[in-house]
């Protein structure tokens, strides 16, 4: 198994041995490599202050996987969880997405026998009855504009009174989301980011609100 730390992140894979995780929109493939890296970091520091176990057999829902990455993550710092994310693998904010390249990122790194990618969208798909103890999502929901507070609903709709959501964003109204979770989920906490962008957060929400 490889780890994501060593791996050559590159927006086009100079071979098939190397994962290919995009390049985000308005952005170069090198700045895309460096918004993981910090992103990496922010996660697993999360992860560490999580009620969970680093060998505990979770059950994870990634929201918006893309080309995988996040899912990824997740795989290398829970090395017995299993893993599902999902993406309509069309939108214009991770170049050329697909999700071929998604399982052969997982495949590059080992992940492939933990992680399950497959097509849907946070409003046509259901995964209230998954039972998941950990949801994750960055740079996802702020690209559904308005519709974004009617994802933070079906997020809070398909979690258990024991899961938690790590929650990356670009938050350009962070006042109107900020009042929205808070309505959702009975604890919401802000986790300290350096630098990715000024209306870059993360949030861990949990107890939500049914």
């Amino acid at each position: 198994m490889k780890s994501i730390a060593t791996a050559k992140m590159r927006g086009q894979a100079s071979n098939n041995h190397q994962p290919d995780f995009g390049t985000y929109h308005h952005s170069t493939p090198r700045a895309s490599q460096k918004i993981r890296e910090k992103v990496k970091i922010l996660f697993m520091r999360v992860f560490r202050n999580l009620p969970f176990a680093r060998d505990d057999s979770l059950k994870i829902l990634d929201v918006g996987c893309g080309l995988g990455f996040l899912s990824c993550v997740c795989a290398e710092y829970y090395p017995k969880a299993r893993i599902i994310g999902f993406d309509t693998f069309k939108h214009a904010s991770l170049k050329e997405s697909s999700l071929a390249k998604t399982n052969n990122n997982a495949k590059i790194l080992g992940f492939s026998e933990r992680i399950k990618f497959q097509k849907g969208d946070v409003f046509s798909s259901d995964y209230s009855k998954g039972n998941f103890d950990l949801f994750v999502s960055n740079l996802v929901l702020h690209n559904l504009g308005r519709k974004r507070i009617n994802a933070y609903e079906r997020l809070a709709y398909w979690m258990t009174p024991k899961s938690y959501l790590v929650l990356g964003e670009l938050f350009f109204d962070y006042k109107t989301d900020f009042r929205r979770l808070t309505s959702l989920f009975g604890n919401v906490q802000k986790i300290h980011c350096f630098n990715i962008g000024r209306q870059y957060k993360m949030l861990v929400l949990s107890d939500p609100k049914k």
